[in-house]
Parts: C-alpha cells; sequence; structure tokens
C-alpha cells in the first residue's frame, strides 16, 4: 500500500470514533425532537397565549402592573439542521489528525512533505464531502423537513442560498476548508512557544477588536466579507487567500516538528 493510502486509513481510524459519536448525537437529537414534538403536538400560537395569561397571573399574585414580559405572537422550537451538526466535524479532524498521525507516519518513512501534502488532500476532501451533504440536505430540509420541525442552516444564516446552487456548494467548500487549515495551524506544533502567542492573539482579538470603537468597524467589515459576501468570487477568494496563510504557517510548523 503506498504512503497516501496509509495516510488515509490512519486517518479514518483515528476518526472512527468521532465520527460514530458525531452521527449517533444527530441521529439521538433527531428521533428526540421529533418524539417531543408528535407527543406534545404542540400549537405555537397557542403557546404563546398561554404564556402571556401566565404573565398576567404572576402580575395579579405579586400586584405589580409594571410587570411585563415581551411574548411573540408565535412561538416555535427551532433545531440546529442534521447536516450542520456535521460540520462539528471540521475542528475534531484538524485537531485530531496533526495530534494522531505525524508520529505514526515518520515511524512509516513519509517524508514531512509528502505527510502535509496527504493531510492538505484529506482536508480539501472533507470540505468537499460535508459541502456536498449540506448542499444536497438543503432542498430536503426546505421542503420537507420544515412542513414538521423548524431549522436553522448555515446556508439561510450566511445568506448563501441567493447564490444559487452551484455557488452554496463552493462558498460551503471554500469557508469549511478555511477552518480546517485554522486548525490545523493552531495544532500543528502544539509545544511550540509561537503557537502559544496564535492561542493568545486569537483569544484576545475578537473581544479586544469589538470593544474598541474604532476597530468594531472593521471587525464587523471582516467577518461580513468572509461569510456574509454578496460576490462568489470575493467571497471564496478570501477564504482560499487566509487558507493559504495558514498552510505556509502550518507548514513552516511541520517541517521543523520531531513529535
Amino acid at each position: 500500500m503506498n504512503k497516501m493510502g496509509v495516510q488515509l486509513r490512519v486517518s479514518m481510524l483515528r476518526m472512527r470514533l468521532a465520527i460514530l459519536l458525531v452521527i449517533g448525537a444527530i441521529v439521538v437529537s433527531t428521533i428526540a425532537n421529533y418524539t417531543v414534538n408528535a407527543a406534545l403536538q404542540g400549537d405555537p400560537q397557542r403557546d404563546a397565549q398561554d404564556v402571556a395569561a401566565a404573565v398576567g397571573e404572576l402580575r395579579d399574585l405579586t400586584g405589580d402592573d409594571s410587570l411585563q414580559i415581551e411574548v411573540p405572537s408565535e412561538m416555535e422550537n427551532v433545531n440546529v439542521s442534521s447536516a450542520n451538526m456535521l460540520l462539528l466535524l471540521l475542528p475534531v479532524l484538524a485537531i485530531v489528525l496533526p495530534l494522531q498521525t505525524f508520529r505514526t507516519m515518520m515511524n512509516f518513512g513519509d517524508s514531512r512533505r509528502r505527510y502535509f501534502v496527504g493531510l492538505l488532500l484529506i482536508y480539501a476532501g472533507a470540505a468537499l464531502v460535508l459541502a456536498l451533504c449540506n448542499s444536497l440536505w438543503w432542498p430536503f430540509e426546505q421542503n420537507i423537513i420544515r412542513e414538521h420541525s423548524q431549522t436553522f442552516n448555515l446556508i439561510e444564516i450566511f445568506g448563501w442560498d441567493r447564490l444559487g446552487t452551484v455557488g452554496i456548494f463552493l462558498y460551503q467548500a471554500a469557508f469549511y476548508f478555511f477552518v480546517l487549515t485554522l486548525f490545523n495551524l493552531l495544532f500543528s506544533r502544539m509545544k511550540s512557544p509561537i503557537t502559544w502567542i496564535l492561542w493568545a492573539v486569537l483569544i484576545a482579538a475578537i473581544p479586544i477588536g469589538t470593544s474598541i470603537a474604532s476597530l468594531r468597524v472593521h471587525v464587523a467589515d471582516f467577518f461580513l466579507a468572509l461569510l456574509f459576501n454578496d460576490s462568489l468570487i470575493a467571497g471564496m477568494g478570501l477564504n482560499l487567500i487566509l487558507s493559504a496563510v495558514f498552510i505556509a504557517g502550518a507548514w513552516l510548523f511541520t517541517r521543523h516538528r520531531t513529535f
């Protein structure tokens, strides 16, 4: 068996438990949601009216007429899309593989360069597969699932649905690859002081950026361009450019890695 085949097999063995756990969580969550909905046979408008009546009774008991709680005209139980729950595999994949496969492949006689290229190919394949799964699930979710249960999907949240079928797939693939390469960078060489600095910068960047008024608009613009871009080319381009930066950093870590 060639080294790429060995790396793929090792990666699947390392990820097997995580994949089974995520799929199990999806199955249990789906069954639970449908079981609860069927048992309660909830009426969203009636539920909202019941809450409003309970608030009125509480106001009478306390004698506090100023007690007010905003209650929507209808209340719905909104669930995470089952296809979106698969995306939990993105960070898990990019954490487990750098930590668990490097030593194995080095012991097998692989070079760092070949190992790193193989890792990127696995990430690219995972991004494409997950993007395809969510793209194929999206019409089914819209036309069938939402007849019985209200859900939210990243495709809708980030506005990728306005880009068309091909655009939905491509934008997702680029963003998922971005996530994989980011986590891969952070876990490529955990014992390096540079990695600790990167962690500190990333942890501090968002709270500091959002707390300073002059920086807040730039942070917002960055995430708008990264996730909510109206242009498929610009959105994919930004995701892939950042991915290339993370890949370069991860390679610098990997080429000097000894564990």
